[in-house]
């Protein structure tokens, strides 16, 4: 039983008021900081827009159980043992207070169980939490040291723990007082049993003086809080529940025609962190400076000069010294590491705090790009060939004709054809990509199939939005609009997973209203409902690659696997799903990438090649087309196809032509 009186609790709950303002105060300052963003993040509408997008299941699964730290199992445990510890903890200390109305808290099994027992677990579990998180800052865990150190945790670490070894040591002298009881707090009775064997026993002055030490120090640890980077504790929940609910990278439109502010000329996309919306400034301020984006991107562990973690952090400096204005931020951070950038989205899947920083890296690449004319010499030269002659493959030999000589293919025919199987610039001008077209209409024909295609190849518009040219995409964009209204298509058939998200994810903003399917999507389909019969070789091994684009993207998972297992036997690469590894085409990287250590497509076909499986199946042309690239390097049999050949080549009379 505790000799603290009423009073002592009384004055604790008063210094603890106080803690909590200066908390307040904390959280009110970094408002004012976030406050200097976009008022609404582009293309959210006023009034209600917030409470709209509240998304109550991210804040509950990653801002409360924090479910993406479960990735790495040591750390995820360290945070439960201090989550479930400080609510044991938390919840004790209340029920004590019931103890002065006479209530006996500490009888019985409630006694026992949670103010004895709990209790005593809650803390031994917050102090080896919290020394495991000590500890690897000590000892300088790489990606806690590259692309900067955040300073501050070790500092409210060390202050956690003496809290708690405070708390214990105040326990010990309670019970090596004569004639003092505990059924369960068993580290505080062994503590005790050596304070009694040197003499500190009968120490009652000395058990109060040690109550108000732990209590004084968690009264401090709570108040510097949010004025630390302990404040992630705070905000990375709050910035769960602004997550948005679709996975990947979703970008904000631009009013082309909307006039900028009076004083100011116009500008397109982000230079300095003024012209970015508030959650990202709020990213900034709940970023942890983990360095576990850096450790997923495929650009940063291949030796390119972006880091994702780099220009978190130091837009996070530029937000915590007050330089809101400053247009130096864009180049501090530099082009190049700008336009490494993939748009795989592993970074915004893998932050624990709900970050996105690939929207922001290309928020300043629409800046490069559409204010300043500033992009890679490659990019930039597929970027004017988009806009002079339809799509980014210069110099290609291809006629986007070729793939369909042999084939009877029909055209669209509005009222007739149910589906458009939309080609895409990859397949129309990449000889290797022009065979996936062919085994897909192999598939449609066979499976009876109502469909047709343009009869002019097109673009979405994808590899200039992707680029930062949001305007190109936007002609691009609406022309296909104009055109698909007008042949009345409500459904669409792409065999590109970059064609697929810019229909699903951009076109809708701007008016379309067709409803899109990816292509391993409509074959598995089409072979669940038995419209589709193929022979399957129980020897054969397929490893699949997920393109970041139908999978992070999209959550488009399952779909190919299951088409691929109707044919083949199926091995998993280790980086699979949403954790896949990038090709390393996205984001206009098709045309650059080059530089740093290693070629990403390369390391993803020696991981394809280390599986042991005879080939590797994809279901996006740009994959197909990198991973064909490095597959040369493996042996000249091909041994990387989509999933819509090998369907193809496993229809029954085409079971030999594989």
């Amino acid at each position: 039983m505790s000799t603290i009186s009423a009073l002592d609790y009384t004055l604790l709950a008063i210094l603890l008021g106080g803690a909590l303002v200066s908390m307040l105060l904390g959280l009110k300052r970094r408002a004012a900081r976030i406050a200097a963003g976009k008022a609404t993040p582009a293309g959210i509408g006023a009034g209600q827009a917030w409470r709209e997008r509240l998304n109550l299941r991210a804040f509950a699964s990653r801002g409360l159980f924090a479910s993406r730290l479960i990735k790495r199992p040591v750390a995820g445990l360290a945070h439960g043992l201090m989550f479930v510890g400080a609510l044991v903890a938390i919840f004790g200390h209340a029920a004590f207070l019931l103890s002065f109305t006479g209530v006996p808290v500490y009888e019985g099994k409630f006694g026992l169980a949670v103010m004895e027992l709990g209790r005593e677990l809650a803390g031994l579990l917050m102090f080896a939490g919290v020394a495991f998180f000590l500890v690897r800052r000590l000892t300088r865990l790489e990606r806690l040291n590259t692309g900067g150190f955040r300073r501050g945790f070790v500092a409210m670490e060390v202050l956690f723990l003496v809290t708690i070894a405070a708390g214990f040591a105040a326990e010990a002298l309670r019970l090596a007082a004569p004639g003092s009881f505990s059924r369960g707090e068993f580290f505080g009775l062994a503590l005790a049993g050596g304070l009694r064997d040197i003499g500190l026993g009968a120490d009652a002055l000395g058990s109060h003086l040690a109550w108000w030490l732990h209590g004084l120090l968690g009264v401090a640890f709570i108040g510097l809080i949010a004025h630390t980077p302990l404040s992630h504790m705070l905000l990375a929940p709050a910035n769960a529940a602004l997550a948005r609910r679709r996975p990947g990278i979703t970008l904000a439109p631009i009013d082309f025609d909307a006039d900028p502010p009076e004083g100011e000329e116009i500008s397109f996309g982000a230079a300095k962190l003024a012209d970015l919306d508030r959650k990202k400034l709020l990213d900034f301020s709940a970023c942890l400076w983990c360095g576990r984006c850096q450790e997923v991107c495929p650009a940063a562990q291949t030796g390119k000069a972006l880091s994702p973690k780099k220009v978190m952090t130091t837009c996070a400096s530029y937000l915590e010294s007050g330089r809101i204005d400053d247009v130096a931020l864009i180049d501090e951070i530099g082009l190049q590491a700008i336009f490494d950038c993939t748009t795989c989205a592993a970074c915004v899947e893998e932050c624990p705090a709900s970050n996105s920083p690939a929207e922001t890296i290309l928020e300043f690449r629409r800046h490069f790009v559409m204010d300043r004319s500033e992009m890679p010499d490659t990019l930039a030269l597929a970027n004017r060939n988009l806009e002079s002659r339809g799509h980014p493959f210069v110099g290609t030999a291809a006629n986007p004709d070729d793939w369909r000589k042999g084939l009877d293919v029909p055209f669209f025919e509005p009222g007739k054809s149910e589906y458009l199987l939309w080609i895409g610039c990859s397949v129309a001008f990449e000889p290797r990509a022009q065979e996936v077209a062919r085994a897909m209409v192999r598939i449609l024909e066979r499976a009876g199939v109502s469909y047709g295609i343009l009869e002019e190849s097109r673009c979405t518009g994808d590899p200039a939005k992707m680029a930062g040219d949001e305007m190109q995409f936007v002609e691009i964009a609406q022309a296909n609009i104009e055109d698909f209204r007008e042949r009345k298509i409500q459904k669409v058939i792409t065999m590109c997973a970059h064609c697929f998200n810019s229909f699903d994810r951009y076109y809708p903003e701007l008016g379309a209203d067709w409803h899109t399917i990816p292509h391993s999507v409509l074959i598995d389909q089409l072979i669940t409902d038995g419209r589709l019969q193929v022979l399957r070789n129980d020897a054969e091994k397929i490893t699949f690659h997920d393109p970041c684009y139908l999978g992070r993207h999209n959550d488009i998972l399952a779909e190919p696997r299951r088409a691929l297992g109707a044919v083949a036997q199926l091995i998993e690469m280790p980086r699979n799903r949403k954790d896949s590894f990038c090709c390393g085409a996205g984001g206009g990287n098709y045309w650059g990438g080059k530089g740093g250590t290693a070629r990403i497509n390369d390391v993803r076909m020696q991981e394809a090649v280390d599986t042991g499986a005879a080939k590797v199946a994809t279901s996006c042309s740009f994959c197909l087309l990198m991973l064909t690239s490095s597959a040369s390097k493996h042996g000249e049999e091909r041994r990387v196809f989509d999933v819509a050949e090998l369907v193809a080549a496993a229809l029954p009379a085409a079971a030999e032509t594989a």
